[in-house]
Order: structure tokens, then C-alpha cells, then sequence
């Protein structure tokens, strides 16, 4: 052993954290967890480069899953380069964590009194019209839970907190989804069709996010189409690629509208029943986008919009025999009719016999 690597290790050798001496980008000595460092797969090479530019600077830097707080500065010969190892962050729990399950037992506990008062009600014929005003009750709080739904997965987009990647059936998820719109889209005048190339389109990504960009795209159709209006869904697949669509007949979408139209500006009040809360083609837009594909919109002369999603197949290496097309897990209420809840009747919520 040369006398400077004796020096080096007489005052370095005893470090727990990773100690590096370098000489331009290279390194000319390493204590031991040093030594270990160097051999992860996760260090990379052009870090020492980037540690060379910096001398007497300190910075954080991640190696794989662990994060170091790094210090550069001048020794005898070349940069000493400290690398202190730091606590993992704490999970954060972003303010909409417990939301979405507090306003669906407060959707069961309210749907259970409901079953209650109507008994009440009938067995001393005074029901009448409150069925009416217990199932607008019921249709303000999916309402509140839709917009719920969106301001968490916005925030879970920002956080990066994403699902993990599955195989499934892509094909049998737009069927499921496209069936239960279509009854509900009728509810609310609205005529809804789906038609697809292909019966089955096994697919690798975040069905609970890929979900949630079809019930973007769906809501909005409904709502752009707007009573005796129309609206299409198509699905696609060809070439390594697939299409969604929805064509609505609606009025269009204005050229100031258009241009932001995926800016996920939200309104500063609480949008009233039909307006929706700005987030939904926004949120569907970066989730598409995570899968490597595009959303875009458009609008045509004579009125109604087209928006489409195309995204790359990517077969799973395998899927599940059986699958199941819901949504995510709501406690058994459909996604579908709260997405929808501000443009349906009230008819839609009242709650049938064969739930309780």
C-alpha cells in the first residue's frame, strides 16, 4: 500500500458513510463503504463528473432508493467527496387520503336511512314527493363525491403515487363501462353507442388510471351532447396501436375554450350540476400520457367534438382469465353514475329494494 492510500486510510478507513478522493472524474481512493458504493448497479458513472464541476458545494442526490447528502471539497490532492447517507422522507398522505372513503359511508349511511324513512313513509301513506327530494339528497352527495374523486387523483398525479401496472382486458373494460353508460346515458336523454374491431385487447398498464381517463372521456361526452343528443364511443386496435373515441353532437367546443381545454384550471366556486370541476380531461390527458400516449380534442365546424385517446399496446405476459370490468373499489356504487350524478334525474337515485 502506497503512503498516501496509508494516510487516506488511517483518517478515512473508519467512515460508516462513503468517502471518494478524486482526480478530475476519476477516483483515486474509496474507504470500504466507498469501495461498496462504486459496485451498486445503481451508482452512475457520470456522477463523478458532475461531483468534479462542484467543489466546496454540498447537494442531495438519490442512488436507487437511497438518498445521500453530498459534500465536495478541496484536499491535498484532487476533491474529497463525502457522501452522508440520509433518513428515508416520511410518506406524506396528500389532504384527500381519507376523503373519498369518508364520503362513501356517508353515501351508505344516508342510502340506510333512506330505506328507513320510506317504510316509515309508506306504512303511513305520507311518501308523496319526498322519494323525490331523499334521491336529490342522494344525488348531492355523489356529486360531492365525484369532485372528491377528481381533486384526489389530481393530487396523486402531482404526487406520483400511480397504481401498479397490470395485465387486463382493455376491450372488456370499455364494454363493462360502455353498457352501464349506456343505460344511464338514456336516463338523461342522451343516446349512447359503442362498437369496437376487436372482442378482446389483453393490455399492460394502471387499469385504475386508465379507467378513471375513460370516465373522463365518457362524462364529458354526455354532457357535451346534452339532452336528445347523441353520443359515439369507439374502440380500435391495429398495428401496435389503440384508438378510443367519443363523438358527441353537442354545440362544439369555442376556440377559447379549446385552448384550454386540458389546463386543468378548476373553478374558484363549486361548479353547478352540468358544469364540471375542470379536472377531469386534464387528469385523462396525463394518464394518457403515462402510458406513452396522446389525448387531443376536436371540434368540428358544425358542431360536436371528437376526443381521442391513442395509446401503444403493451402485451402483459399475462392476463387474468376472468376479468372483472369494475372500476375501482367504491363499495359497490357504480363510477359510472357518480361521474354522470349532475346530469341525471333524480329517478337514477332512488335506491331499489334489491341493494339493501
Amino acid at each position: 500500500m502506497d503512503p498516501m492510500t496509508s494516510h487516506l486510510d488511517q483518517t478515512f478507513g473508519s467512515f460508516p458513510e462513503p468517502v471518494l478522493l478524486l482526480d478530475g472524474d476519476q477516483v483515486i481512493y474509496a474507504n470500504e463503504p466507498g469501495q461498496a458504493l462504486l459496485q451498486e448497479e445503481a451508482f452512475p458513472a457520470e456522477l463523478l463528473a458532475a461531483l468534479a464541476e462542484h467543489p466546496g458545494s454540498a447537494m442531495e442526490t438519490a442512488l436507487g432508493e437511497a438518498f445521500y447528502r453530498v459534500t465536495v471539497s478541496p484536499y491535498d490532492v484532487g476533491m474529497l467527496v463525502v457522501l452522508r447517507p440520509l433518513p428515508p422522507a416520511e410518506e406524506k398522505r396528500h389532504p384527500f387520503s381519507n376523503a373519498v372513503y369518508r364520503m362513501r359511508e356517508c353515501l351508505s349511511n344516508f342510502t340506510a336511512v333512506q330505506f328507513r324513512m320510506k317504510r316509515v313513509l309508506q306504512e303511513h301513506h305520507l311518501l308523496g314527493g319526498l322519494e323525490q327530494d331523499l334521491a336529490n339528497q342522494s344525488r348531492l352527495i355523489y356529486q360531492m363525491l365525484r369532485l372528491t374523486r377528481q381533486a384526489e387523483l389530481t393530487q396523486e398525479l402531482n404526487d406520483k403515487a400511480f397504481p401498479r401496472e397490470e395485465g387486463f382486458d382493455l376491450a372488456m373494460v370499455c364494454q363493462g363501462m360502455a353498457d352501464e353508460a349506456t343505460w344511464l346515458a338514456d336516463l338523461a336523454g342522451v343516446r349512447f353507442t359503442y362498437t369496437s374491431n376487436v372482442e378482446h385487447l389483453p393490455f399492460q398498464g394502471s387499469k385504475s388510471l386508465l379507467t378513471q381517463m375513460l370516465l373522463a372521456l365518457v362524462s364529458n361526452g354526455v354532457r357535451a351532447a346534452g339532452k336528445d343528443g347523441a353520443v359515439e364511443m369507439k374502440l380500435h386496435a391495429e398495428n401496435g396501436r389503440c384508438v378510443i373515441s367519443l363523438r358527441d353532437t353537442g354545440v362544439g367546443i369555442p376556440e377559447d375554450r379549446m385552448a384550454t381545454l386540458f389546463s386543468g384550471d378548476a373553478p374558484e366556486e363549486l361548479p353547478r350540476p352540468g358544469e364540471g370541476a375542470g379536472l377531469g380531461l386534464y387528469n385523462a390527458q396525463r394518464i394518457a400520457a403515462l402510458h406513452g400516449g396522446v389525448l387531443v380534442a376536436q371540434s368540428g365546424q358544425d358542431g360536436g367534438t371528437c376526443l381521442v385517446a391513442s395509446l401503444p399496446i403493451v402485451v402483459p405476459t399475462s392476463v387474468p382469465a376472468r376479468n372483472n370490468p369494475g372500476y375501482d373499489n367504491l363499495g359497490g356504487y357504480s363510477p359510472v353514475l357518480i361521474e354522470l350524478s349532475d346530469v341525471l334525474p333524480w329517478q337514477a337515485f332512488v335506491p331499489k329494494e334489491n341493494e339493501e
